[in-house]
């Protein structure tokens, strides 16, 4: 494995743990979803889908790194 192999799989497991750290530190600031207004709801689901595209291009970057 070579460096450039090192170094994406090193930004892919970063990404990985900066998104379990968002969604981590998002549940615990903002709580029970039942307290939140519909507003509110609509923009933590918008969050997530945002935070599911990040993973997914890095998941395929890496994966195209590899494979190519």
């Amino acid at each position: 494995m070579g460096l450039t192999d090192k170094i994406s799989t090193l930004i892919f497991t970063l990404i990985v743990i900066a998104v379990v750290v968002f969604l981590t530190m998002s549940r615990f600031f903002v709580g029970p979803l039942s307290q939140l207004t519909r507003a509110e709801r609509i923009i933590l689901g918008v969050s997530f889908v945002g935070v599911l595209g990040v993973m997914v291009y890095a998941a395929v970057e890496l994966l195209f790194h590899f494979v190519f």
